[in-house]
């Protein structure tokens, strides 16, 4: 099939290879169109797809639309190209853009894949969320857009289109959540008398090691918590001092600003 990518940027980018170095789709059946010619060049040098310096052109062969560009140049972008892909599938990873504001430019039967990748999928373990807009439970398309995303991680299929501002608080902006955990782990590493490379290791690490435990072995979290507090231990006086200091809660409301931002910015 062939894919149109609009936006060569880091998640675009991240997308386009992903797609590539995994087998879903080959390099000869990819285009790319950027502004900024020199990150779609990049990835024609690394990757061999098809660069133009035209945005229609892209449109023109394409049979799936990829809206990487900034939200606020979606609106542009759709305008200038609706008489060549409102029949065509578009897949948006454009945070924030609502499927009626590209059914408002391409016309209410337009076929939209809204998304919500994260950040990790830059190194192949990323995880979006996909909601589909005007098209049918059994349209092998489905498949076919499921199968280019899990080539940088994992994928979950949403029913309700709300549901991708309600993923946004454990998908895209929890890295963030981890980097400042990794940030205060180092730092009493390094009080401690480690060197800050190494302290930032040794925290990275602990959090990726027991990730990939609980995904692999498939334990839940608060059985592996349990396995890992000795009974008067240590882990269990540092879980203790957690709770005191309201680390749960203090995530939960973190994540429910994150949400309700979300959906306001929608409105």
């Amino acid at each position: 099939m062939k894919i149109g990518f609009y936006g060569a940027g880091n998640m675009g980018s991240a997308v386009c290879a992903a797609v590539i170095d995994s087998g879903a789709e080959k390099a000869e059946n990819i285009r790319v169109f950027d502004v900024n010619a020199k990150a779609a060049e990049r990835l024609k040098e690394k990757y061999g797809i098809t660069v133009s310096d035209d945005a229609k052109k892209v449109a023109e062969v394409s049979d799936i639309i990829f809206v990487a560009v900034k939200p606020n140049i979606v609106a542009g972008l759709m305008t200038e190209l609706k008489d060549l892909i409102k029949d065509k599938i578009i897949v948006s990873i454009a945070a924030g853009v609502t499927c009626d504001a590209f059914k408002g430019i391409l016309g209410e039967d337009a076929k939209i894949v809204r998304t919500i990748p994260n950040m990790p999928a830059q190194v192949r373990e990323g995880i979006t969320g996909i909601y589909f807009c005007n098209i049918s439970a059994d349209d092998e398309i489905r498949e076919y857009v499921v199968k280019l995303f899990e080539a940088f991680g994992k994928a979950i299929v949403v029913g309700k289109e709300c549901m991708i501002e309600d993923m946004i608080a454990v998908t895209s902006s929890s890295p963030a959540y981890v980097c400042l955990m990794v940030e205060a782990m180092a730092d009493v590493a390094v009080k401690y008398g480690f060197k800050r490379d190494d302290a930032y290791m040794m925290a990275e690490q602990a959090i990726l090691g027991t990730t990939k435990l609980m995904l692999e072995e498939k334990i839940n979290p608060s059985v592996l918590k349990d396995k890992i507090c000795s009974p008067g231990g240590t882990t269990i006086e540092a879980v203790e001092a957690l709770e005191t200091e309201g680390f749960r809660r203090a995530l939960m409301v973190a994540m429910e600003a994150c949400t309700n931002k979300a959906h306001n910015m929608n409105k």
